[in-house]
């Protein structure tokens, strides 16, 4: 496919710098490309399909990009870079030059903070399922009903315990999560929730928080630990970049896409974000589902108008763009992924 740019984040800075032999591939030079007082902090390596590749070569990759993106943090805070992104050089500029008032919001709102990723898990999940049995008055009779009777009378009884005690963990640990959460949040200023992998886990959480901030957020740990007597397992990864509260995505969108939302708007080869703006405004005004509940083909037609809207003011971050000169390219969409 070629060589490319493999771009790792966004940072603060007019100065061409090199972090050393540190890329994803091969450890290429990574260095960054300037515009202005942001840049693009990237290595020259050849362009993959990581779709297509092997799990265990994909996790190697994985942890190579994460590695060089929290070198860089070590002397700037960075907007990471959706793992697998590639440009050329041309593409590097323009998404500089396009995403620049962006970037620089970012970059600001994200100075000094860090992002400490927690998990909390029972370190005896059958003591807590037993625990659960005794102390739960319901479970407790309905196991003394069925205790008078042959097992072969019960079997439907059994399964419908095991479904209570399932359901009394599950607001257990819902209600542990809330109360970790709620202790450590006095020291944060955002917090996401992350799936929990098993039944195990009470807690899978990253926070964000000012980088000064972190012994507080240390000691709140050891007092959970402490309050939870050897129960419950609090493991803490970071600091880190922001991965859970800011990552940048970089898409390429055809010239027909683009025509197409155009026609979906009434819009012309040369337009204004207002007059996109307006002429959403007016369809929504006109053709919201809510408005008309009997027409079930509207639903449809109003999400398809309302992804155009998007995709065509994704167009005009930091400049307008007139489409009648970019027939025969694409345009590269910018995307901040947040919670």
């Amino acid at each position: 496919m070629g060589e490319g740019k493999y771009l790792y984040g966004i940072i603060k800075t007019n100065e061409k710098k090199s972090f050393g032999p540190c890329g994803i591939n091969a450890n290429e030079e990574v260095y960054a490309i300037v515009h202005q007082d942001v840049a693009c902090v990237v290595s020259n390596s050849p362009v993959q399909d990581y779709s297509s590749m092997l799990k265990e070569t994909l996790g190697r990759l994985l942890v190579k990009h994460q590695t060089v993106i929290e070198k860089v943090m070590q002397d700037h805070s960075i907007i990471p870079m959706k793992f697998g992104t590639f440009a050329s050089n041309d593409e590097v500029i323009e998404v500089l030059k396009r995403g620049y008032s962006q970037f620089k919001e970012l970059l600001i709102n994200m100075d000094g903070k860090i992002e400490l990723d927690v998990t909390a898990t029972y370190n005896d999940l059958n003591s807590i399922i037993k625990e659960i049995g005794d102390v739960d008055k319901g479970i407790r009779k309905f196991k003394a009903e069925i205790a008078k009777r042959s097992p072969h009378q019960t079997l439907q009884d059994r399964i419908k315990i095991g479904m209570m005690v399932k359901d009394a963990l599950d607001k257990r640990r819902e209600k542990e999560e809330a109360h970790i959460i709620d202790f450590l949040k006095k020291f944060t200023i955002d917090s996401q929730k992350h799936q929990l992998m098993d039944d195990k886990m009470i807690l899978n959480c990253a926070f964000l928080l000012e980088k000064v901030k972190e012994p507080d957020f240390d000691t709140a740990l050891k007092e959970l630990d402490k309050e939870y007597n050897q129960k419950v397992n609090f493991r803490c990864v970071g600091p880190l970049p922001p991965y859970s509260f800011a990552t940048c995505q970089l898409k390429k969108v055809g010239y027909s896409q683009i025509d197409e939302a155009k026609r979906l708007l009434g819009l012309g080869e040369s337009t204004s974000l207002e007059e996109i703006k307006e002429s959403y405004r007016e369809f929504a005004q006109r053709n919201h589902p809510d408005k008309h509940p009997e027409n079930s083909q509207l639903k449809e037609e109003f999400e398809k108008v309302t992804y155009a809207y998007r995709l065509l003011t994704s167009c005009y971050q930091g400049e307008n763009i007139n489409f009648k000169d970019n027939r025969q390219k694409d345009f590269i969409v910018i995307e901040i992924i947040r919670p």
